[in-house]
């Protein structure tokens, strides 16, 4: 029978991995506000354009790397709201599975129910 410190460690570590899942996930649902903010802006220039840069969705709130992607994948990505679009390397195994590999950028989707259901709530689109 595990000791009361042991139980009381358990449940730190399982409330502070739910929080570094949630602040995760909440990093990413921001940048991919700011994603669709330019993303309206893009699509003010018609046809153009065939692609648009969009900020690297990652759980890192210091990142500024850029993507260049293509109106349809964009939206693609889009219509499921636990997907995100990452520089490749920047996907974090523990709470995320890569679900694609394309030209210049990685889709991954929230694992864990903390980063769904985060990704779920903040989805602009709804």
């Amino acid at each position: 029978m595990a000791s009361r410190e042991n139980r009381c460690l358990v449940e730190v570590g399982i409330r502070t991995d739910d929080e570094r899942r949630a602040r995760l996930a909440s990093n990413e649902a921001l940048f991919r506000a700011v994603n669709e903010k330019i993303e309206r802006v893009s699509a003010g220039f018609g046809s153009a354009v065939e692609t648009f840069a969009v900020v690297c969705e990652c759980g890192d709130n210091t990142c500024v790397e850029q993507i260049d992607v293509a109106f349809e994948e964009y939206e693609r990505v889009r219509r499921d709201p636990t997907l995100f679009m990452v520089v490749p390397g920047h996907e974090i195994p523990d709470v995320e599975d890569v679900v694609e590999r394309a030209s210049g950028f990685l889709v991954v989707e929230k694992n864990g129910t903390i980063g769904q259901e985060i990704a779920a709530a903040t989805d602009p689109r709804e």
